[in-house]
Order: C-alpha cells, then structure tokens, then sequence
C-alpha cells in the first residue's frame, strides 16, 4: 500500500471526492435483504464523512469498523452506494449491533471483543480499520492498537478538548504521537470541526 500524505489535505472537496476505480465506489447492492430499515435518529456526518473521504483517496476497496456502535459509518456507505461486502462492522455491545442490524438490514454486523482472536479472524482480511471515537473512551488503548493486523492503514479520530465520556484528548499533536509511536508509523494528521469543538483525524499504519 503506498501513501501520498500531500493528497490528504484538509480540503472538503478533496475529502469528498472518492475515485471511480479502484476505491470504495458506487454500486448496486445485489440481494440486499428486503426489510425495512428502523430509522436512527438524526446525527452529525462530519467525522464520518471525513474519514470516508480519506479512505477514498488511498482507493481502499474494503473497510473494517471496530467500534461500529449503532453504524454511523454505515450511514455514509449507504448514502455513497456502497455495496455491504465491502464493509464489516464490530462492537462489544450487544444493543448497537442490535441497532445497526435494524437500521442498515442486509449490511455486515458482529457482535464481540474485537480484541480476541475469534473476532479478529473475521476482521483481519480487510485492507484498512477504523477506530473512531474508540481510542479515546476505552482505558487500554494501546492493548488495542496492538492487535491490529501489521502493515495496514488505521484511520482513528481523537479530541483535541477535554470531552464527556473520554478518558484522554491530546492539544498537541506531538503528544498524539508519542502516545502510539510504539505501535504506529503516523502517515498524515488532519483536523476537523464538530461545531466549534476541533478534532485530529489520524491515518497511520501499524509496524
């Protein structure tokens, strides 16, 4: 896998464009299950619109989500066409798989510990992971960072302000990547907004 960290820019044109061949592109969703979505309520795209852009721009093909939750990264698959074989989606609680199962029928779901072997197995064919709002609410972050398969990008967000439920933030991006520089070769780090709080979107590749 080759990076350009001069293509990954904190242009929302850039950040949007996703390429026509290669990457995770429009297509029909063949023998997609016929039931009807449950609606989940109404929730800010930013984050995950940025990391689907980012992924698009390194043309990967497929994407691991660990720490899916209720599937808002799935709401962006859908809303760019995506077929459901190109995606996984894990989480450790029960309700949100339960939640992203009602709300995106025929798309991938697993329910576990996405850091024991038998959930690794499904997750680990994948070309890239994310990790976002995950490694900054959980209190073994590194544990986790360290069973990532080697030698594929990880996109992860992090706050860059004390925010409720976190355990950590980082003002300053040396800091970050202090922090992981035993696990991960950090690639590029970018900033988004969630109103007027600032966060880092990191895209980096284990060792």
């Amino acid at each position: 896998m080759s990076f350009n960290p001069n293509t990954l820019l904190n242009n929302p044109a850039n950040l949007l464009t996703v390429r026509s061949q290669g990457g995770l592109t429009p297509g029909p969703v063949p023998g997609q299950a016929k039931a009807e979505p449950v609606p989940l309520p109404p929730y800010d795209l930013t984050m995950y619109e940025n990391a689907y852009g980012r992924l698009g721009l390194m043309n990967i093909a497929n994407v691991a989500d660990l720490g899916c939750g209720c599937g808002n990264f799935t709401g962006v698959m859908v809303l760019r066409r995506q077929r459901p074989e190109v995606y996984l989606g894990v989480d450790k609680s029960h309700g949100a798989i339960q939640t992203a199962k009602a709300a995106y029928p025929g798309w991938n779901f697993i329910y576990g510990d996405f850091t024991s072997p038998q959930v690794i197995q499904h997750y680990e064919r994948f070309e890239a992971y994310l990790l976002l709002n995950v490694l900054d609410v959980i209190d073994d972050d590194l544990g986790l960072v360290g069973i990532i398969p080697s030698g594929k990008p990880i996109l992860f967000s992090m706050p860059r302000f004390p925010k409720e439920g976190s355990v950590r933030y980082y003002d300053d991006v040396n800091d970050l990547r202090d922090r992981y520089s035993n696990f991960l070769s950090f690639k590029t780090v970018g900033r988004f907004n969630i109103s007027t709080d600032i966060y880092f979107m990191v895209v980096a590749v284990r060792w």
